[in-house]
């Protein structure tokens, strides 16, 4: 798995292994997977942000793999 920043892994959702489920049914409560203390802040800013970049992305990424 990729996290989205390097950094220090600080927790891990154990309650995945019994109901790994949670992560489809409530990804963003009780089906979170890890905690990262990032290690530079400013990594954030790297991430993908917005609808729009998003769809930007997920374009090429199809695109690219079209192509092979």
């Amino acid at each position: 798995m990729y996290a989205p920043v390097n950094g220090e892994l600080i927790a891990v959702n154990e309650g995945l292994e019994d109901n790994p489920g949670l992560i489809n049914d409530d990804c963003y409560g009780k089906g979170w997977m890890f905690k990262i203390k990032p290690d530079d802040m400013s990594e954030l800013e790297q991430l993908i942000h917005g609808s729009e970049a998003v769809e930007e992305w997920l374009q090429a990424d199809i695109e690219k793999y079209v192509e092979q």
